[in-house]
């Protein structure tokens, strides 16, 4: 990015004092765990209420990551070998490695042109093993969920939301999050509301929640401040609690989510307007346009050259690393090496070579999803920071239109 250009970190724009505050508060009070110490810690506690109010969920439970969200979600719904777990082309490396991790198989979903799960190619993908079908909420926008949770219902398959790019989003007036059995968040840098790291899952099952609980964790539910010894859920846990310090940061961030949505969704539709109607372009279809929280506006060029060619374009502008072929790093199931190369967890060769997924035997190099391929190599992906002023709006603009057009 240029020295004049703001950071593509939405939630990172939006800091001030309040963040400041609240961390020095868990420093002074000395109580960084997150169930107990010197003084009775808050700040976790107080991001999972108001993660139920925001989301509308009756539980929330904050965890140290996305990823560890992911595979605490995995472990509580009992996803294991023998299980094959759908998953779309266009996702984040941590999608696919939280289903290899549970020794379960991943199986590529073609997205359509909103870029995240085509349902007809889901019904396609399902079969007597499929377990799990994790939608991914890609590029800040939703999938349909609608059509999504028609298949899932129909087989009677449990759905696992992927929010982490998409937190604050909407479906038909709903939050994402909430269509599924689980629905998981980041907290990560890129995201739209950040602690540096964190990740987040809400449910409605009362059910489903003590184990999340019991598997983020020491394998028993915690009850306040102490394991509960005498539930009967009993799991091997996977020590993902959240800290103090980033629930502290992670609160305040979640508080500001529906104002730097707003801020990013409002300067995508004004740079999208001046772009409408140019020759060769279309633009990425969006499942639910009030649903969308903004971070990225994908274009539709012609073929891959052209692609290129606008790109490069916009070298030597102050916004120039905004904008990238979609076809780019571990988004893609083709540059995942190690999904392509079918690499081990141990020299066991699991989850691969184990005899429950015998029956289970899938393709990942470039190819395994034609319709995503296209899609890939002849679209732009272009990061809109969440505090843009009209004049770096129509920096990118003026920038868009000439290496659109050249």
């Amino acid at each position: 990015m240029g020295a004049d250009w703001p950071y593509g970190f939405p939630g990172v724009n939006w800091m001030d004092e309040a963040e400041q505050q609240a961390v020095l508060s868990v420093l002074t009070k000395g109580s960084l765990f997150r169930y107990y110490g010197p003084g009775r810690p808050t700040h976790v506690a107080q991001l999972e209420a108001r993660a139920r109010e925001f989301y509308g969920v009756k539980h929330a439970l904050a965890v140290s990551g996305g990823t560890g969200a992911l595979m605490t979600s995995m472990l509580a719904l009992g996803i294991g070998p023998g299980c094959e777990v759908v998953i779309p082309a266009f996702m984040w490396v941590a999608t696919a490695s939280a289903v290899v991790q549970a020794n379960a198989i991943p199986v590529l979903c073609e997205t359509d042109d909103s870029f995240s799960m085509d349902p007809v190619d889901l019904e396609r993908k399902i079969s007597p093993r499929t377990k799990l079908i994790i939608p991914v909420h890609m590029a800040g926008a939703p999938c349909d969920m609608g059509r999504i949770l028609a298949v899932a219902e129909k087989h009677g398959i449990p759905v696992l939301e992927d929010c982490a790019q998409c937190n604050g989003g909407e479906f038909d007036g709903k939050k994402v999050g909430t269509f599924g059995a689980i629905g998981m968040f980041s907290f990560q840098i890129n995201k739209n509301a950040t602690a540096g790291e964190g990740g987040l899952m809400v449910t409605d099952d009362d059910d489903l929640c003590v184990r999340l609980n019991a598997a983020h964790d020491i394998g028993i539910p915690w009850l306040e401040s102490e394991p509960d010894s005498a539930s009967p859920v009993n799991l091997w846990g996977q020590g993902r609690r959240m800290s103090e310090l980033c629930g502290a940061v992670a609160n305040v961030q979640l508080g500001k989510l529906p104002d730097i949505v707003s801020g990013m969704r409002a300067s995508k539709e004004r740079i999208k307007a001046q772009l409408d109607g140019l020759p060769g372009l279309s633009f990425r279809t969006l499942n639910d346009p009030q649903g969308d929280t903004g971070p990225f506006l994908i274009l539709i060029l012609e073929d891959e050259a052209c692609a290129v060619r606008a790109v490069g374009n916009m070298k030597g502008r102050a916004c120039e690393g905004a904008c990238r072929v979609c076809d780019y790093g571990l988004h893609i199931y083709f540059n995942i090496a190690s999904l392509v190369n079918k690499t081990p967890l141990s020299p066991a060769g699991n989850p691969w070579r184990l005899k429950e997924n015998a029956d289970s035997a899938y393709e990942y190099g470039k190819g395994a999803c034609p319709k995503s391929d296209d899609l890939f190599g002849r679209s732009i992906i272009v990061t809109i920071p969440s505090r843009l002023t009209e004049q770096q709006e129509q920096e990118l603009i003026d920038g868009l239109k000439v290496a659109l057009t050249a």
